[in-house]
């Protein structure tokens, strides 16, 4: 009698798991499916009636280098002809489509597919090919109801009949070469894109932006000219990484005063060097900046220094800064210490600084800066935390002179919390 009380336990505990499984919430099991690779989706089918369908719903399709593998022979059009037969049988509307599949031989195919998602007014797709050869789809244009598009190592060119992607609000552009002077027609006729970024692409050697209500940009890469035709009151958000290319006659502070409303700014050691050639700064505001992000510097140049204290004297409510210190460079000019002794120079505009993250350059020698976190800790009336981070390599009895040395510094914040990152 004990054993068989023991199985039917056993029997109901397994039938309640199984009924845990089945009667899932639907928003459950669609989270559930689309962070699945799409066959392990297809295969929940068999789960139980109430699996049967559900994949059949699936609103994000992601059919990237796992599918491809796993598609029987690659080589040959079935991996198409799979994702046909998976895009036939939904019953949904498609909101999401991924596609990073090395498949060249199957491009016309591909392109089909693409004017099939036109017709189930797909509002997101992500393409990458693999191959600066191969052109974006022409089919990709007709997806009118599209508000985001990614895509990533191909040619672009926009068909002369492109009417626009009047719905779109997020653009990115990844290891794209453009055919020239085809980018700012395109952008021309996105009039509703809030978010740009431009990764790494070929020949955008000039790049002049006129997007009424862009709030986002990013831009990594060489560029000999970059700026913004018209002053954007939307625009909160400017990353710039990588070089300019130069020689530019646009002035490069020009470039922040045509986004009065930034309030994150990321430059990259490039972009810091051509501000360097900037003459109009005393007049340059930025009154929103709250987040200010300069990653690569060589602070032992006092040219450098300069550039970034005009940023920080601009910008009266920075709350957080972000600075990672590289190795000086030989050749250039060493930063006198007494360089940011000058009181007159900030107006007190480290007075909402709450928030410091410092990465220490790779040299023994930090002389420059150390300089420089003595200046924030007496300046920063209001400073919470300053995270210092030393260089990767650094030995601990290096670090610990320096966390020693940093100890002894005065500070201006009572409350200040200084934190070192070994």
């Amino acid at each position: 009698m004990k054993t068989t009380d023991n199985h039917l336990r056993k029997k109901i505990k397994r039938t309640s798991r199984a009924d845990r499984i089945s009667n899932l919430p639907s928003e459950i099991i669609d989270k559930i499916l689309i962070c699945l690779p799409i066959k392990e989706a297809v295969k929940t089918s068999v789960l139980s009636k109430n699996w049967r369908f559900k994949w059949r719903y699936l609103s994000k399709l992601v059919f990237d280098t796992t599918f491809y593998h796993t598609a029987g022979n690659p080589s040959t059009t079935k991996p198409f002809f799979d994702m046909y037969k998976v895009l036939l049988l939904l019953r949904g509307p498609i909101f999401h489509f991924t596609l990073r599949i090395p498949v060249l031989n199957i491009y016309p195919e591909i392109n089909q597919l693409m004017l099939y998602l036109s017709e189930r007014d797909v509002q997101e797709i992500n393409f990458t090919v693999y191959d600066f050869s191969i052109s974006v789809p022409s089919f990709l244009f007709s997806c009118a109801t599209l508000r985001s598009l990614t895509l990533s190592t191909c040619k672009f060119k926009a068909p002369s009949a492109f009417q626009g992607f009047v719905k779109l609000i997020s653009l990115m552009f990844e290891a794209v070469h453009f055919e020239t002077n085809v980018f700012e027609t395109f952008i021309s006729k996105c009039p509703l894109l809030e978010t740009l970024s431009i990764i790494s692409c070929y020949n955008i050697s000039s790049l002049h932006v006129d997007i009424p209500y862009l709030k986002f940009f990013r831009f990594m890469g060489r560029s000999s000219s970059i700026c913004f035709r018209k002053t954007s009151q939307h625009l909160s958000t400017v990353i710039f990484d990588g070089y300019h290319a130069g020689p530019s006659t646009y002035e490069p502070t020009k470039l922040l005063e045509c986004a009065p409303m930034i309030e994150h700014l990321r430059l990259g050691s490039g972009y810091v060097n051509w501000l360097l050639y900037g003459t109009m700064w005393r007049k340059l505001t930025l009154g929103c900046l709250r987040v200010l992000e300069l990653p690569h510097l060589y602070f032992g140049c006092t040219a450098t220094v300069s550039s970034v204290l005009y940023l920080i004297v601009s910008s009266p409510n920075l709350e957080k800064l972000d600075i990672g210190f590289v190795m000086s460079m030989d050749g250039i000019q060493p930063l006198a210490p007494e360089f940011l002794k000058v009181q007159d120079l900030l107006h007190n505009a480290l007075k909402k600084l709450r928030l410091v993250n410092l990465e220490l350059s790779h040299s023994k020698e930090v002389k420059s800066d150390l300089e420089f976190i003595k200046f924030i800790l007496a300046e920063s009336v209001v400073l919470e935390k300053l995270y210092i981070e030393p260089a990767h390599g650094t030995v601990v009895e290096d670090g610990l002179k320096i966390w020693k040395e940093i100890l002894r510094l005065q500070r201006a914040s009572e409350k200040v919390e200084i934190l070192y990152l070994d």
